[in-house]
């Protein structure tokens, strides 16, 4: 708060808890004279964020995963203190004037967040988060993403296999669907290839064709 108040004497932080799942930075449209700014972390954020099935799915999970931040560990400890990180990488950014409307996560944000994780302020962040915490029984290094979260983090599929893309797709393939709801269908071939979709047909009778993404088919019988 002291290096925000040099850039502007006027900044103030005040810091909520939401009922929501919402966590998010709130300011006038004119921090130049009103730079009294709202910090929202929305408790069913942290409540989704718990569950192993759930946390990959965040923003903040894939920006630990793909900046290595905090050597690129996705369990609750990190991804917390990195949300804390990330939300007050908006504080700086609004003081600096680099969020404008509809650019709100651009490149310029991006240098801020990895500032604040190089200069050692983001292993601080976590060490308080952890010590505050364990002083309520409670660990949250602990909480750790599910492998299937971590397969499709890493852009795979939950179980692990690498998807089918355009690359892989050649006419005349057999293939059968991902989906267990369509195993039935049996397998099918490949038609034709458009531009990132394909058109497949039942190889049984009587013929019927779907157009779909590659990484909806697999190679290998279900």
């Amino acid at each position: 708060m002291a290096w925000a108040a040099k850039h502007n004497p006027k900044a103030r932080l005040t810091i909520r808890v939401g009922s929501g799942k919402k966590t998010y930075l709130s300011h006038s449209r004119d921090v130049a004279t009103n730079a009294h700014m709202t910090l929202t972390y929305g408790i069913k954020m942290v409540a989704s964020k718990s569950d192993p099935n759930y946390i990959c799915n965040w923003l903040t999970s894939r920006e630990v995963h793909e900046r290595k931040y905090y050597d690129g560990q996705i369990n609750l400890l990190n991804v917390l203190a990195h949300t804390m990180a990330h939300e007050f990488g908006h504080f700086v950014q609004v003081i600096l004037g680099r969020r404008y409307d509809g650019s709100v996560h651009n490149q310029e944000f991006y240098v801020i967040l990895d500032r604040i994780h190089a200069s050692g302020e983001g292993d601080k962040i976590r060490d308080a988060l952890h010590r505050n915490c364990l002083l309520h029984g409670i660990d949250l290094s602990k909480f750790s993403a599910s492998r299937e979260g971590l397969n499709l983090l890493s852009g795979k599929l939950a179980n692990g296999e690498k998807p089918l893309g355009m690359r892989e797709i050649y006419r005349h393939q057999q293939l059968w669907f991902r989906d267990p709801k369509m195993h039935a269908v049996g397998p099918v071939r490949v038609k034709e290839k458009r531009r990132t979709k394909i058109i497949v047909e039942t190889v049984a009778e009587p013929k019927r064709r779907w157009e779909a993404y590659p990484a909806g088919f697999t190679t290998t019988q279900p």
